[in-house]
């Protein structure tokens, strides 16, 4: 063996993705030459980015991305001449997955039976490599070094990395890899079948994909337009499914798609999806950006800039500006008042965009919802009051009328009664618990709805908006809420139930007995059949979060609460005997 050879074992994790991706993920073979393709393409991508700001670093070349057939040898080769990688880089990306928790999510899916056409959302796309392959062989020149590396593998029992022989360097940077193809994939070297697969799956990609023949016939067999430089109309559906599953490597079809050319102060061109399905990392705070930002057709970065805010992280695609400098730093970008416009601007349109598609349909929209819901509602903890009002609009909740079907707080105001001036919700682990929560039974009693919250975020956002369209909002766990404001009851059916008592009495009793336990103990217009509840001081933290900071060890204990009572309930009947 060379001095110079690296000869690992793939990491536990990789070794038993590899037999997911080989056995049992994929159901569509040609996949892996759209994810070969498309790991080549980003290679370019990054070459192209790197010239910009590295001197020492030249893309005065073509970059494409060439395929080439070798019938007599039985290899497939896909070839770029892109950023290329040198020996760590091959370890590090070929030897290694970065995602935490990929080997458990495939595992679950399959068991679950899902289509899992998905290998490229985990950054290990490579690997479906192995499903046509017996013996995978890269060679990689890094942009910048003199110095090629050879990784092989056969998929099995880890992989060697040396450097090349002479008569194998590489004479720029890019990357080569050469797939020894199966017996039963030896179809793929037919010339028809791989055009087929290419315009199939990759046309879209902006960068010349050349075909070459066992004949040494070369034929661009892509397109190689920008596709959101076209307009809309001359893109068809197919072309913007394929260019989905290129960006996101996701196996679903986009949900919906939102195309657009901006000019005049601000110029830019932007195509974005919502997914059908939710993706994998959805909740992951160190989950990588789907959204690209391109500068006149160059690729910049999808990482370290706010080109989207957090809670449209379920969008992937493209934005291209004609306003930024192509040489402006990742960092630059991170501050830059161009970039923040463009933020604001694609935020607006993706709301009002949400808006419609609610007019439109909104069964199609609760879909939407279903999945994405609870990241939109991080929006309300963010922005001016204006734009939370505009993202509160489109959120959909249940409410005490409305468990199986969710509806909007628009809605909610309509449905109020008369008298109401507040909107009321609880917040709580399930719909159905809350739905039976005891101080929920007044509310009941006199008709009126209340929004049941769920997700954790709810403990957050109703903490910042505190109103909608000059309706406060209102815990129903608050002290300062007196329903008989809203809708008396009728003090002498109260008599006629045998429940007229001395309620000062009661409440002197329960303050000497309770003392510095409570805050404070007051007459419930909440509670009909139980006898005693909680609630919280006007402006105090709601129950569940501040359980959750104790917890945390964020606060040191919880507050006093104010108790409520039932004087109505036959329990007090016999505390009457106390005095």
């Amino acid at each position: 063996m060379a001095v110079n050879t690296i000869k690992k074992g793939f990491t536990a994790e990789v070794d038993k993705v590899l037999k997911l991706v080989i056995h049992s993920i994929y159901t569509n073979k040609d996949i892996f030459l759209r994810e070969l393709i498309s790991n080549a393409s980003d290679a370019c991508d990054k070459l192209r980015y790197e010239a910009l700001h590295n001197s020492g670093i030249s893309s005065d070349q073509e970059l494409k991305i060439t395929v080439i057939l070798d019938k007599r040898n039985g290899v497939l080769s896909i070839k770029d001449n892109g950023i290329g990688m040198n020996r760590d880089d091959l370890v590090n990306n070929l030897g290694t997955i970065a995602n935490s928790g990929t080997q458990k999510f495939l595992e679950q899916n399959i068991a679950n039976k899902k289509n899992l056409e998905l290998i490229g959302q985990f950054g290990v796309g490579f690997y479906s490599a192995f499903m046509v392959a017996d013996l995978v062989t890269v060679y990689s020149r890094k942009a910048n070094t003199a110095q090629t590396f050879v990784w092989q593998s056969t998929g099995e029992s880890g992989y060697t990395v040396v450097a090349a022989p002479k008569e194998k360097e590489l004479d720029s940077s890019g990357t080569v890899i050469e797939l020894k193809l199966t017996p039963e994939s030896l179809e793929l070297l037919e010339k028809y079948r791989i055009q087929h697969i290419i315009k199939t799956y990759s046309d879209h990609i902006a960068f010349p994909i050349e075909l070459i023949d066992e004949d040494g016939t070369a034929t661009i067999v892509n397109s190689s337009a920008a596709l959101w430089l076209k307009a809309a109309a001359a893109v068809s559906k197919e072309q913007y499914e394929e260019f989905y599953h290129h960006i996101s490597h996701m196996p679903d079809k986009p949900w919906l798609i939102l195309h657009n050319k901006v000019e005049g102060n601000l110029t830019y061109t932007n195509l974005l999806f919502v997914p059908t399905n939710k993706p994998f990392d959805l909740f992951r705070p160190q989950a990588k950006s789907r959204v690209k930002l391109y500068i006149k057709r160059v690729f910049i970065t999808d990482e370290g800039i706010n080109l989207i805010p957090p809670y449209l992280r379920f969008l992937c695609g493209i934005i291209d500006s004609e306003d930024l400098p192509l040489n402006i730093s990742r960092e630059t970008l991170q501050n830059n008042l161009t970039v923040s416009k463009i933020r604001k601007s694609i935020t607006k349109k993706v709301v009002t965009t949400l808006q419609k598609k609610i007019d439109e349909d909104r069964e199609e929209y609760e879909k939407f919802w279903s999945n994405f819901g609870e990241v939109l509602k991080e929006g309300l903890c963010e922005g001016a009051f204006e734009e939370k009002e505009l993202l509160l609009d489109i959120c959909r909740f249940h409410t005490l009328r409305s468990k199986e079907k969710t509806i909007s707080i628009a809605d909610y105001l309509v449905n109020m009664v008369e008298g109401q001036e507040e909107i009321y919700y609880i917040i709580g682990n399930n719909i159905e618990t809350l739905a039976n929560h005891p101080q929920l039974q007044g509310f009941k009693e006199r008709n009126i709805d209340v929004i049941l919250l769920t997700d954790h975020v709810d403990d957050f956002w109703v903490s910042v908006v505190n109103q909608y369209k000059n309706y406060a909002l209102k815990s129903v766990i608050s002290s300062d809420i007196d329903l008989n404001k809203i809708q008396h009851i009728d003090k002498e059916a109260e008599k006629a139930a045998g429940n007229d008592i001395n309620d000062q009495k009661i409440i002197n009793y329960i303050k000497g007995a309770l003392q510095d336990k409570i805050k404070d103990v007051r007459i419930s217009t909440k509670l009909i059949d139980n006898p005693v509840c909680l609630v919280i001081p006007e402006g105090a933290m709601n129950i569940r979060m501040e359980k959750m900071l104790v917890e945390q060890k964020q606060l040191n204990k919880r507050s006093l609460k104010i108790m409520e009572i039932n004087t109505r309930h036959n329990i007090f009947k016999k505390t009457l005997c106390l005095y």
